[in-house]
This record gives structure tokens, sequence and C-alpha cells, in this order.
């Protein structure tokens, strides 16, 4: 793969990770005497809530800002950064795969109640895509 090509991977596989935390992370809707109630979570709010979600937004955060730093620099640099976009790819893909398999988690924990629906939302898919593109960009990466 082109350098240059490469780098464009990277750099649209950060963009899309850091946009996925702006997207739906989770939902979650209730009936209530014939009421419904929706309801979403998004990464940000995940970022502000504190704790173990806070990590997970964090990673995934952090991961496509390296990735983004790291594809410009394959795009612009005459000495690229080389370890910026596979660094950048790794950590958001495990902040996307740990929020994915916690929210899977939170699921179960509230299936059984009736007339409650949760469900994991597009946003972690995109992030992970996003996080799979910069690592695919890192495959430029000359040794």
């Amino acid at each position: 793969m082109e350098k240059q090509t490469a780098g464009v991977i990277g750099l649209v596989g950060g963009i899309i990770a850091m946009v996925s935390l702006a997207l739906a992370w989770a939902s979650a809707s209730a009936t209530v005497l014939g009421q419904t109630i929706s309801a979403s979570s998004s990464g940000l709010d995940a970022l502000k809530a504190g704790g173990e979600a806070t990590g997970m937004g964090a990673l995934v955060l952090v991961g496509g800002l390296l990735a983004l730093f790291g594809g410009l620099g394959m795009l612009v640099s005459k000495k690229p950064l080389d370890y910026l976009l596979p660094l950048g790819g790794i950590l958001a893909l495990v902040g996307g795969i740990w929020a994915l398999v916690r929210v899977t988690q939170s699921l179960s924990a509230v299936s059984g109640i009736a007339g409650v629906s949760v469900g994991v939302g597009y946003g972690i898919y995109i992030g992970i895509v996003g996080a799979v593109l910069a690592l695919v960009g890192s495959l430029g990466v000359k040794k």
C-alpha cells in the first residue's frame, strides 16, 4: 500500500473514531402505563460519567486523535511519526470493544424486565470501524 493512501485511510479512521463519540452508544426504552419513554447515551456521555465509562470513551478519543495525527504525519511530514497510527488504532479498538462488552453485559442484566428494551447503539460499531481503518492505514508504515 502506498504511503499516501495509508495516511488517508488512517486519517479517516481517526476522524471516524472521534465522531463516534457523538453518536449513540446505548439506547433504552420503557413502556409504563401505555407511555413509552426512550433515551440514548453517547460516547460523550460516557466521558462525563466517570469511572469505567470514562476510560472507554477516553481510549476511543485518544486513539482517534493519535490516528488522526499519525495519518497527517504520513501525508505531510518527511519524517512521519510512524508509531502514532498503529498506536491510535489499537487504543481506539480496545476502547470500542471494551464499551461493546460492557453495554452487552448491561443488556443481559435488564433483559428480563417486562416493558424495558435496551440496545447497543450504532456509535460503538462506528468507533470500532474507525479503529480498524486506522489499523489498516498503519499497514502502509514502512519499517
